[in-house]
């Protein structure tokens, strides 16, 4: 529904709504991609995805401590995420949180 606009920022979704779950490793999913076989827009939303999903509650589970999120991202640098991408969130990582904060 997405990827056949005529726009370019739904398929700029679409982009995103397939790929956000692949991994860089390649283990993701659905279709196993890698590395910079993933689009940008996959790569970025996947970090965001995760930060998100961490930092707030939701039904099934509570908002993780600020600190293991950062570990998560520091162990996870260039299997679930994209390295590079992963350093420049971490090195800007108190701005993201102050970001979420204003959110809550």
């Amino acid at each position: 529904m997405l990827k056949g606009s005529e726009r370019a920022i739904l398929r700029a979704a679409a982009t995103v709504a397939v790929e956000h779950h692949e991994r860089y490793d390649g283990t993701g999913y659905p279709r196993g991609l890698a590395g910079e076989e993933i689009h940008i827009y996959g790569r970025i939303v996947a970090i965001a995805d995760v930060f998100d999903a961490l930092s707030f509650d939701r039904v099934y589970k509570s908002a993780w401590p600020t600190d293991e999120i950062r570990a998560l991202f520091e162990k996870e640098r260039g299997r679930h995420f994209d390295p590079e991408l992963t350093d420049y969130f971490l090195d800007n990582f108190e701005e993201f949180c102050a970001i979420r904060e204003r959110l809550r």
